[in-house]
């Protein structure tokens, strides 16, 4: 269940990103929007950084489309297995934070 959770937030990130549905939020943004949630801030600071690789494929879309699909690929099995390594109380924090960012989209 936790993975389909993680690919569900990651997929919706993606497409509201790629069309510019919303900004993209600083790192201070997204720490205090995850701590707020409840998620603890180590856990908080691992999910940024998958953020920033993300940001990467993004970036690489424009020059390599296939390469930015693997590096696509990549990341997204790292974040989900990230994920199922968290505490119970981190994976439910971390699925409300998500419940709550697709109520605003």
């Amino acid at each position: 269940m936790s993975k389909l959770w993680n690919f569900l937030a990651f997929l919706v990130i993606l497409v509201n990103l790629v069309t510019g549905q919303i900004k993209i939020p600083t790192v201070d943004e997204t720490l205090d929007a995850l701590v707020a949630s409840g998620v603890s801030q180590n856990t908080a600071a691992g999910i940024v950084k998958f953020d920033r690789k993300l940001q990467e494929a993004f970036d690489l879309e424009k020059t390599n489309p296939e390469e930015a699909k693997e590096l696509e690929e990549v990341v997204r099995e790292e974040f989900n297995e990230y994920i199922d390594s968290l505490s119970e109380d981190d994976q439910t924090a971390y699925q409300n934070y998500i419940k709550k960012q697709n109520s605003k989209h």
